[in-house]
């Protein structure tokens, strides 16, 4: 919990930091000794990795891969200017539907990518340090405890998408809600996420068909099982599966499309948003999200996140409704 407690304070520090330096080509004189703190992280797990546990087997050697080339990669943005050049081009040619404004002078901006990098890389850890997604999951908490990891990130991803753009620092709370694309639902809003919501719904129901009737029953039931698992844990009430998909909605949305889709783009900032669903990993289901991501992405450029959240809510809901008794 300490740990915990000492590395929000760590991410607040800096994102306080990179903010206070707003602006082209400035940045605080501690700043890049405290982003050192981060590939320093993933050098100490993955050098603890080896020495307590060696490398058994393919899903090990792939996260000493990982960690290895997030370490440099994050080590060369750290020290070096000239490969600030190339991520942006790369970010700019990956635009769809509106162009991102990632800009590689901003402090902000560069913070943003880096945490990125570690947060794949920490997630990466934790799934192997298990022996992968599915295992991870086994030991998926009761009910009780569910709820309570739910609640604590849909509130760490809100607070760090409002700390993100700005808010206390260099925007009030109306800048920074229209910063976010957060706003009460109009009418179009409410029409655009509901009816999205149930098309996504119906679409990937028909994708998980396809897929069914690809693979053996025995393999699709273990590419599925971790998902079901988190699914069965909430499907008691339908109160608990309103809460799964109103938390979900709320804490995911806020972050990759409210704060991360305008500077990344919606491609980038779906990537991560797959990444950050451990329990697809390795299986086609992982596409199946980056499409539906894209879709909430969309809503979220043509109207504005809560669009977003409403047909993330609306998506995540309708399995519960369709096994809740009449």
């Amino acid at each position: 919990m300490a740990l915990t407690v000492f590395g929000f304070l760590y991410l607040t520090v800096l994102i306080f930091l990179a903010n206070a330096a707003n602006g082209p080509g400035r940045s605080h004189r501690y700043s890049r000794v405290l982003q050192a703190a981060m590939p320093a992280v993933i050098a100490v797990q993955l050098l603890s990795r080896i020495s307590t546990s060696g490398v058994n087997d393919l899903f090990q050697w792939s996260y000493l891969g990982f960690a290895a080339a997030a370490i440099a990669i994050m080590l060369l943005l750290i020290r070096f200017e000239s490969p600030w050049r190339q991520v942006e081009r790369l970010i700019s040619v990956s635009g769809l539907i509106a162009s991102p404004t990632f800009d590689s002078r901003r402090p902000i901006h560069r913070l943003a990518l880096l945490l990125l990098i570690f947060a794949l890389a920490v997630l990466y850890w934790t799934s192997s340090a298990e022996g992968g997604p599915q295992k991870l999951l086994d030991d998926y908490p009761p009910v009780e405890g569910a709820l309570l990891n739910l609640t604590t990130d849909a509130a760490v991803y809100v607070l760090l998408a409002f700390l993100g753009v700005g808010w206390l620092v260099r925007r009030d709370w109306t800048n920074t809600f229209e910063r976010l694309g957060l706003r009460f639902p109009t009418r179009m809003d409410l029409l655009v996420g509901i009816a999205l919501g149930c098309i996504l719904y119906l679409g990937v129901s028909l994708l998980m068909l396809l897929w069914q009737s690809t693979v053996p029953a025995s393999s699709f039931e273990g590419q599925t099982a971790a998902a079901r698992q988190i699914f069965d844990s909430f499907s008691s009430s339908l109160f608990l599966g309103a809460l799964l998909a109103l938390l979900a909605a709320i804490g995911e949305e806020t972050l990759f499309r409210g704060a991360l889709q305008p500077v990344f783009g919606v491609v980038i900032a779906s990537l991560f948003f797959t990444a950050i669903h451990l329990q697809y990993a390795a299986t086609p289901a992982a596409a199946i999200v980056f499409v539906v991501s894209l879709a909430f992405g969309w809503a979220r450029a043509r109207l504005c996140t809560t669009a977003a959240i409403i047909a993330h809510f609306v998506y995540n809901m309708i399995p519960f409704l369709l096994i809740s008794p009449a």
